[in-house]
Parts: C-alpha cells; sequence; structure tokens
C-alpha cells in the first residue's frame, strides 16, 4: 500500500508539473492592449515607391490616394480606364505602372472598408513558409530552419468570419503575390497583402511525422481548409519588393490583447528566397488528406498565388498546450490583424 501511494503521489506531482508548464507557455508575450487600427496600418505607402490598390466587391479596381479609420480614397480606375471585369493584376499587366500614375491627379471617391472585398483574384492553393521567423521556430521547437508547405484554401476577405476547429490558431504574415507567373529566368514583380494563416493544430500534430522532411506531412492537414486564409483589403506593388517588406512592422491582437509584433527585417528568407526555394521544391511530394500533392506547378509559380511568408513569436500552441484548449481560438475572440501601409483582418470565431 505505501508502494503505491508513493506512485500516486509521484503521478500527482507528474500530472501538476504538466498542467504547470502548459499554463506557463500559454502566457502572452505582451501586456498590452490594440483598442483600435495602429497608425501605421493605416498610413499609405509612399506613391514614389509604390502603387496601393483595392478592389470593391463589384470587382472594380481602385487606385488608392489615402486611408483612415472609416475606409479607402481612391480612383475608380476601371472606370477611369473603360477596363469592367479586368482583374487588379491583369489590369496592372495591361496597363503598367507608369500608365496607372497618370490617374492619381482624378478625382477621387471615399469607399467605406465595409465595401471593399479580395484585392485581387486569387488562386485556391497557397505556398507557405514556415519558422521564417527565428524567435517563432524557437518557441515552436523547430530549429532546422525555415521549410516550405502548400494551403489548401480559397482566400477570403478581411472581414469574413472563421468557424472553430479543435486547437485553432493564428498567425500574422505578410504575403507575396506574382503579379506574372514567376520563373528562375524570369522572375516577376511582387505586390505584397497581408494576410493570416489560421491552423488546426490538433489535426497538424496527429497527422506530422517528425521522422520525414519538415512541411511535407500534417501541415497541409493543419492549415488548409475554410476560410483560413483572409487576405487584407489592400494590395501593394513596390518597386522592390523586398525592401519594402524589409520597413513592414506587422503584428496581432486577439480580443484587443496583443499576442503578436515583429517586422519584415526578421525574416530569415526574404521574399524572393521563398519564391526560388518553391521552385527549387515544386515536384517534391506532399501530404493532404492521405494522398500526395505538389508544393506548386513546376516551371513557374502562377501570377496571382498567395506565398506565406512566416509569422513572429507569440502564436497560441506550443508543444505542452496542445491538449488543452483554453489557449485557443473560441466563439465569439475577435482577432486583428494589421501590418504597416496593409490595413486590417478583422476575424469573428463562430461555432
Amino acid at each position: 500500500m505505501k508502494l503505491i501511494k508513493i506512485v500516486l503521489i509521484l503521478i500527482g506531482f507528474g500530472a501538476l508539473a504538466v498542467v504547470g508548464k502548459s499554463i506557463q507557455v500559454s502566457q502572452g508575450l505582451y501586456d498590452e492592449r490594440v483598442e483600435t487600427i495602429p497608425k501605421h496600418a493605416l498610413r499609405l505607402a509612399s506613391v514614389a515607391d509604390a502603387l496601393t490598390f483595392a478592389r470593391t466587391q463589384g470587382n472594380d479596381v481602385l487606385l488608392v490616394a489615402a486611408l483612415d479609420q472609416k475606409g479607402v480614397v481612391a480612383v475608380n480606375l476601371s472606370e477611369f480606364f473603360g477596363a469592367k471585369g479586368i482583374d487588379t493584376l491583369a489590369l496592372y499587366r495591361k496597363l503598367g505602372p507608369a500608365v496607372i500614375r497618370t490617374a492619381l491627379d482624378s478625382e477621387v471617391t471615399f469607399i467605406e472598408w465595409e465595401a471593399l472585398g479580395l484585392p485581387f483574384e486569387p488562386r485556391a492553393q497557397a505556398v507557405a513558409a514556415g519558422t521564417n521567423f527565428a524567435a517563432h521556430a524557437e518557441e515552436v521547437g523547430l530549429d532546422e530552419g525555415p521549410f516550405l508547405f502548400p494551403k489548401i484554401s480559397k482566400p477570403s476577405a478581411w472581414n469574413d468570419t472563421l468557424p472553430q476547429s479543435a486547437r485553432l490558431d493564428y498567425e500574422v504574415e505578410l504575403c507575396a503575390v506574382p503579379i506574372n507567373d514567376f520563373t528562375i529566368e524570369k522572375p516577376s514583380a511582387l505586390g505584397v497583402t497581408l494576410c493570416n494563416d489560421f491552423t488546426d493544430r490538433w489535426d497538424l500534430v496527429r497527422n506530422i511525422d517528425l521522422d520525414g522532411p519538415l512541411g511535407r506531412t500534417g501541415f497541409a492537414d493543419g492549415k488548409s481548409g475554410e476560410r483560413r486564409l483572409p487576405l487584407g483589403a489592400l494590395l501593394v506593388v513596390p518597386q522592390d519588393a523586398d525592401v519594402f517588406l524589409d520597413g513592414v512592422a506587422l503584428g496581432l491582437a486577439v480580443n484587443g490583447d496583443l499576442r503578436q509584433q515583429g517586422r519584415g527585417s526578421q525574416m530569415i528568407w526574404n521574399a524572393s528566397t521563398v519564391m526560388q526555394e518553391t521552385l527549387h521544391q515544386c515536384d517534391q511530394p506532399y501530404q493532404y488528406q492521405r494522398a500526395e500533392i505538389p508544393l506548386t506547378e513546376c516551371g513557374a509559380i502562377k501570377a496571382g498565388t498567395v506565398v506565406m511568408l512566416g509569422t513572429p513569436d507569440g502564436v497560441a500552441f506550443q508543444m505542452p498546450n496542445i491538449w488543452m484548449p483554453w489557449p485557443y481560438l473560441r466563439p465569439g475572440d475577435e482577432v486583428l490583424t494589421f501590418a504597416s501601409h496593409l490595413g486590417v483582418l478583422r476575424t469573428r470565431i463562430t461555432q
């Protein structure tokens, strides 16, 4: 009997240690509130260095001239150039930045954020870079360097709701978008938008094979799904995407509590490197729903493909807390995702 009591006491202490560790790693990194959209998220990128686009829910392409808490002031390019029905990327390819800039002195219109949808027509399969911020790699215990994986999730609008799942997690990310097909021989100019890589960590953990290359298993299952890839309402096309991204500050708050913040300059691979690595690994097999899929089409990353560039530290997931639901997103939670010059995402979690 004495031995049994000792064993039970040890089990009790072990359980308390596990609970204590789970609670410890689930504490937020910041003691700061984000009550309104941060000013830097509403600061228009310099028109000398970049053009900022949006698109109405009726698919009119807009050239943005100013931003505020209520909406955007913009030129309707679809009307100005008589280009109704042409997507943002196609319009950019057709006219080029020099011609588009001629519209900057034209009549502008105020448009509320709620009237804006996706800023361009994206493809349904995205490419993502995992652990591309060193601090995030450290917090989740993955130290092998950046890796890639596919995300099968049709991008949704900046203010769409998101259904809850078992262990729903958030990741503020910057996303690159090739304007033309991107090849090794002929790299395309890149647009930049804000995005969030929502994940069911339970699906990821139960499907991952840690003995294989990172990203090949588990990630596509845990990260794909309906409305798990919202995009911001703005698409910025800078003269040099890598230089622009270095200066971008990004962050995320849940119910007003700051959870993540970082800068594009903290990325290990810049956007150009992620694009090149994607093409080098295009023919490698990735597991999704027990079938093999490619990372992307070989030869070129198609125009309109969303390429996710990684997240800073501060996500909900760490291995010791995967068993407990409370650190993760629940119905009624409000996630505010923001970045310099790129506006915001507002995501409400539903049943």
